[in-house]
């Protein structure tokens, strides 16, 4: 079974979690790239027709189209991290925080201000990132 990831509930515009999840990740500072370790998903609950939205890492977006990839505990603790940390700044509600691991992990944030400076390499495109 794959998992869809931390479901969460919005409390910021999708967009601003969207753009928040591109400066979260894997930084390489002497090429000054960013790799984003999640996304935002956006599905549809098909019993009730209700908007339903997760905080996912990319390999099991992969595995969703069918790729075969390793997700490790690894990627699950910083899922769960980068997850956390979003919830910290308010800007989404862990829906059930219980289920998590326990440990966090650490990822890079890269600031709003030095975004212009980077480059962000997606291992993943979902909807219309380029």
């Amino acid at each position: 079974m794959i998992n869809l990831g931390v479901k969460v509930e919005l409390r910021e515009h999708f967009s601003v979690i969207r753009e928040s999840l591109d400066r979260i990740g894997i930084a390489n500072k002497n090429k000054k790239t960013i790799v984003p370790l999640c996304y935002i998903l956006h599905k549809t609950n098909r019993d009730t027709d209700e908007s339903e939205y997760y905080i996912i890492h990319f390999k099991n977006l992969k595995k969703m189209d069918g790729e075969f990839v390793y997700f490790t505990e690894e990627d699950e603790i910083k899922q769960a991290s980068i997850a956390r940390l979003l919830e910290n700044w308010e800007l989404v509600k862990i829906i059930d925080k219980e289920s998590l691991p326990i440990k966090n992990s650490f990822v890079y944030v890269l600031p709003h201000k030095q975004k212009k400076d980077w480059s962000i390499e997606h291992k993943y495109n979902i909807g219309n990132i380029q």
